[in-house]
């Protein structure tokens, strides 16, 4: 999810993503990884997950609609979805 916050509304809005998003998807069922890239205003939610069937049982949960409650005042425009696919991947050695 892209979102595009208003200068003034970035940092508490992405304070806001974490507290409603992050801590409740770091206990749900088939989360691999979620993370916030930010780059002033924008921010971009990339969620990892076992299925797609996993996320879409984490979106029930309203989670999204209490993130727009509490963000909503702080963004430029609506967020913009994207479903990405996982075309390549590396990871460094340990």
């Amino acid at each position: 999810m892209r979102y595009t916050f208003t200068q003034q509304g970035f940092e508490r809005g992405c304070a806001l993503w974490k507290d409603t998003v992050l801590k409740p998807a770091s206990a749900a069922p088939g989360m691999v990884r979620m993370q916030l890239l930010t780059a002033a205003p924008s921010a971009l939610a990339v969620g990892t997950w076992e299925s797609k069937t996993d996320a879409e049982a984490f979106m029930r949960t309203g989670v999204f609609k209490t993130l727009m409650e509490r963000i909503g005042p702080l963004l430029e425009r609506n967020p913009e979805p994207e479903l990405w696919e996982l075309a390549a991947f590396a990871e460094g050695r340990p």
